[in-house]
């Protein structure tokens, strides 16, 4: 199904979170209203999703909700309704209202469930309220939850990043939960930017970004998470607002890399490895990224480990 996106870049956000420039991620200053989507979406031709974006939906007035919700309503038959939204604005008041349209997915901008990082970027909320949100938002029959999470975040680590999957894991059980990974930037104008140039932060690599995203993919994929996007959608914006940190237009692709790579040295640690054919990038590409990250998990030669790939239809 079509995606049509509405970007409200910090639209109604409690906190100004310490990394965070809605505006420079996305590329977007301005903020559609209602009628600029009802007649966006009167365009369309079939069914579509209509995705609010960039903000914290749930955390305008209601009436406000109300005009975008019956906006987006508007599409064809059978559309349905994404949004994002700040956990501390999910509470069963809103859940009931968000059923009367068709709104299917709810996702939640968590970025940790740490309470040492979530004091440290200025959240507004500790990781058990967090898990109370989510766990109501995956408790509703008729929203599939979503979670976005963050790498490299002040305080963070990969062993944090990890626990909060397995807390994630436990709350969805067997149902449906989609999952984003970001990594964290050093935007130009934000807090973030003054504590890496007083040198009280210092953001990880590309490579040891990829690396922690992969470890990360690995381990959701394992527990049932459906993988929506790694890494940040690139604008020009974003490239001329970045001042330091993990800034690379593939950085989803180095990180799945890293992910394939994991999984098959876990399949047998000194080869062969069947591949399919259709994954050979993720190995080849970048200058053989995925082919060195195997052979240093493998404890071989590059050239080893290429001979011990199989490539399968």
């Amino acid at each position: 199904m079509r995606r049509i996106p509405f970007f409200l870049p910090m639209k109604n956000c409690p906190d100004r979170c310490i990394y965070c420039d809605q505006r420079t991620i996305t590329g977007h200053e301005y903020q559609p209203g209602p009628g600029e989507v009802k007649r966006a979406l009167q365009e369309a031709s079939e069914p579509v999703e209509t995705c609010f974006f960039g903000g914290s939906f749930t955390c305008q007035p209601l009436d406000r909700q109300e005009e975008y919700l019956e906006a987006a309503a508007q599409a064809p038959a059978c559309s349905r309704i994404r949004i994002s939204t700040h956990p501390l604005c999910v509470d069963p008041g809103i859940l009931d209202f968000l059923s009367r349209f068709p709104v299917r997915f709810l996702e939640l901008g968590i970025s940790s469930l740490d309470d040492k990082v979530l004091e440290m970027c200025n959240r507004g909320y500790t990781g058990s309220a967090a898990v109370e949100r989510i766990s109501l938002a995956a408790g509703s029959t008729r929203l599939v939850p979503g979670v976005q999470l963050m790498t490299g975040l002040p305080g963070q680590d990969l062993s944090s990043s990890l626990e909060d999957l397995r807390v994630l894991a436990e709350i969805k059980g067997d149902r449906a939960m989609q999952l984003r990974i970001y990594p964290c930037l050093v935007l130009r104008g934000t807090q973030l930017e003054e504590l890496f140039l007083s040198g009280s932060y210092t953001p990880p690599g590309i490579d040891e970004s990829a690396r922690w995203a992969g470890r990360m993919i690995r381990e959701a994929l394992r527990s049932g998470f459906e993988l929506l996007r790694v890494g940040l959608q690139e604008t020009a914006s974003l490239g001329e607002g970045v001042v330091a940190g993990p800034h690379h237009p593939a950085l989803g692709e180095l990180a799945r890399s890293y992910a394939l790579a994991l999984s098959l040295v876990d399949l047998a640690g000194s080869g062969p490895w069947p591949v399919p054919f259709s994954s050979r990038s993720l190995l080849s590409g970048h200058g053989d990224w995925g082919f060195r990250e195997l052979a240093s998990l493998s404890g071989m030669a590059v050239d080893e480990v290429k001979h011990l790939v199989k490539w399968t239809r």
